[in-house]
């Protein structure tokens, strides 16, 4: 199995592209268009959202459940042709429809505006001033259309592995150079890959479903899925909805167990191999009960081009033990020692298990893929209120692993509205130590001396303050206050804040 997907402008010959590389490949074509016709017919009011994107701004933000209905439904049905046979598929950067999916060929077709106006010019017998404000209008309203629906700029080349200009090549010289690079390792679909579609393939169906039935259909549902089984997460004030999701979701035959939790907020909790005993998962679920928020597991044991089979894919160039423990920045060679799935869906479990004893699951995935892949699934899923960046990149050396965690992290921060932070910050904002007792010492004494000190020459200062005889040190007086007064503010609010910390309800 493979995937090809291309995004296009107006007119700029992506659809002929596509079609012309599947007819090469023996691939089945597939395009936005014959998925949203299969959606209208299963109740999704595709019409709506499109002509939505024509009115002001506030019209369709308000539009946010028929948008998840329409990406659920889109996700399920491209899945579904994915897991039958090798596709390409044709739309709107439509590798965001399988957010944490590996091995995606994505390729963004480009040209020229003059080739763009000359072809509707043509195909559209419009003269050249209506051909181009055509174009305008149109790739306007795409642009609306996919930051809607993903949250990103779809002509920004980081979303594709290649950007692909038809002025000066051919469409059947250019599907003829894809043709041999869809057949490269690195875009052939893993078992890694295949399973992580089946999980979001069962993810979306379930989410579909629950909102296809006018008993669930109300909540703002969070749905992940892990071989078979399905966490669904929702608000606490839509607790309504409790009664029903086991119900409506035994019609998906595929699900072996749902669990349901309720939460005000989600957190994602990004590592690559989880331990319920270490110091950072129980931090972790400290804030989750504090914040009332549902904790999501994301394993990256696979690493990069991990296949679910303790092996990488890799580039084929050789090199010696010595230049295998330099080269951070080398993603190729076959590697042995990647822990196998089923230890680290072992590890999930566990996990997993003792976050629902505290009411916080949020269920799980596993990623294969590289930061920046990363980046893109997480640009496509349900907002987060914070993501902790555990134990990554463990199969580097102490020194590339703390780098490359804090590329990651810089990353993920520009680019995403939440806080990125790692689970060791966590740690020291909990820790009450012997760092924390000293702190607690000093302000305790500071403050205590400036409060006894008020008091036991209350006289004096009160003279120093007001009497006719200080008259002339005034502004003295009030510079006394205006530096008195916040230092002891800060000081006792620092020793207060350190005695709520340490009883852990700060």
């Amino acid at each position: 199995m493979a995937i090809i997907t291309i995004s296009r402008g107006t007119f700029s010959g992506g659809r002929e592209l596509a079609g012309r590389l599947s007819e090469k490949l023996g691939y089945s074509y597939i395009s936005r268009e014959d998925l949203s016709e299969k959606a209208i017919k299963m109740g999704v009011p595709v019409g709506k959202l499109q002509m939505a994107m024509v009115r002001p701004p506030g019209v369709y933000k308000r539009m946010a459940r028929e948008r998840d209905q329409y990406l659920a439904c889109m996700t399920m049905l491209l899945c579904e042709q994915i897991l039958e046979r090798n596709v390409v598929y044709q739309g709107h950067t439509g590798h965001m429809l399988l957010p944490g999916v590996p091995n995606i060929l994505r390729i963004r077709v480009l040209a020229d505006l003059e080739f763009r106006i000359r072809r509707i010019m043509q195909d559209m017998k419009l003269n050249r001033k209506k051909a181009k404000k055509y174009i305008t209008n149109v790739d306007a309203d795409r642009d609306k259309w996919v930051r809607f629906l993903y949250g990103v700029d779809w002509h920004d080349p980081f979303n594709y592995d290649f950007v692909i200009n038809l002025d000066q090549a051919s469409v059947g010289n250019v599907a003829s150079g894809l043709c041999a690079m869809a057949e490269l390792p690195d875009f052939q679909l893993t078992p890694a890959a295949k399973k992580a579609i089946n999980n979001l393939h069962l993810a979306s169906r379930a989410h579909f479903t629950l909102m296809a039935d006018s008993r669930t259909n109300f909540a703002d549902v969070k749905v992940t899925a892990n071989d078979g089984v399905v966490q669904v997460t929702y608000l606490p004030q839509q607790s309504d909805v409790a009664p029903y999701v086991q119900e409506v979701l035994s019609a998906v035959k595929e699900i072996k167990a749902v669990h349901t939790t309720i939460a005000q907020s989600s957190i994602l909790y990004v590592q690559d191999k989880f331990d319920y005993d270490s110091t950072g998962f129980s931090d972790v679920i400290k804030v989750a009960r504090k914040w009332d928020a549902a904790v999501e597991l994301m394993s990256m044991a696979g690493g990069e081009g991990y296949d679910g089979e303790a092996k990488y894919i890799a580039e084929q160039a050789p090199r010696d033990s010595a230049t295998a423990d330099k080269d951070d920045a080398y993603d190729g060679g076959i590697k042995d020692d990647a822990p196998p799935v089923e230890s680290v869906d072992q590890n999930i479990a566990r996990c997993l298990d003792e976050l629902m004893k505290h009411g916080c699951s949020g269920g799980s995935s596993i990623f294969y893929g590289k930061p920046d892949a990363l980046l893109s699934a997480l640009q496509r899923r349900t907002s987060y209120s914070m993501i902790v960046l555990g134990d990554l990149f463990l199969d580097k050396g102490a020194s590339i692993r703390i780098r490359l965690r804090r590329e990651m992290k810089s990353l993920l921060a520009d680019n995403l509205t939440v806080p990125v932070i790692e689970e060791t910050e966590i740690h020291e904002k909990l820790e009450f130590g012997w760092k924390q007792i000293l702190k607690l010492a000093i302000f305790l004494v500071i403050a205590t001396a400036i409060f006894a000190g008020c008091f036991i020459y209350e006289g004096p200062l009160i003279s120093f303050l007001t009497g006719e005889e200080y008259k002339h040190l005034r502004i003295l007086a009030v510079l006394f206050v205006v530096g008195l007064t916040p230092l002891f503010a800060y000081t006792y609010g620092s020793f207060a804040r350190q005695i709520l910390r340490l009883f852990n309800i700060d």
